[in-house]
């Protein structure tokens, strides 16, 4: 991992997401292989699945940040309205991938986001637009919690 400086309020954020990727990498690879066509505890989902989600998690938040640091309007609506198609068809685009690329484009990701975190600035934190139901800062500190119920259920496939 890159050490990266973060401005004081995302740090807490981001040592979360870091710490949560951790976990989530440590389980991944614990996980026997012949669980990944089990059914989760996410409806609809296997473990594999799962660990796909988890691979492209970040997809909303990093659209989210990526037009923040352009200084972009979002299309809010568009962007979340699109979250259930988008996970299926990142999930079908992964469907041949291996455990262990799959693996890799858990952690690859998470860096991607650290990355977007740290050109954050500390004016960013109040950011928001009419359309958007919180600010910047209110999103990026409930985010955590997304890796956070996903490795709770990828836990239930461990031995």
């Amino acid at each position: 991992m890159t050490s990266r400086a973060f401005a004081p309020w995302v740090e807490p954020v981001a040592a979360q997401l870091r710490d949560g990727r951790r976990q989530i990498l440590e389980v991944a690879r614990a996980i026997p292989v012949e669980a990944g066509t089990r059914p989760s505890p996410n409806s609809g989902w296997t473990y594999r699945d799962l660990l796909v989600h988890l691979a492209v998690g970040d997809w909303v938040c990093q659209t989210l940040l990526s037009a923040v640091v352009a200084n972009e309007r979002l299309d809010v609506a568009a962007t979340f309205a699109s979250v259930d198609a988008g996970n299926e068809r990142l999930r079908q685009e992964r469907a041949s991938r291996s455990i262990e690329e799959l693996i890799a484009e858990v952690e690859a990701e998470g860096e991607e986001t650290q990355e977007l975190l740290a050109r954050l600035a500390d004016a960013d934190e109040s950011r928001g637009q009419e359309d958007a139901p919180m600010s910047l800062g209110e999103y990026l500190r409930q985010f955590p919690g997304h890796d956070r119920a996903h490795l709770d259920e990828l836990r239930t496939a461990l031995p």
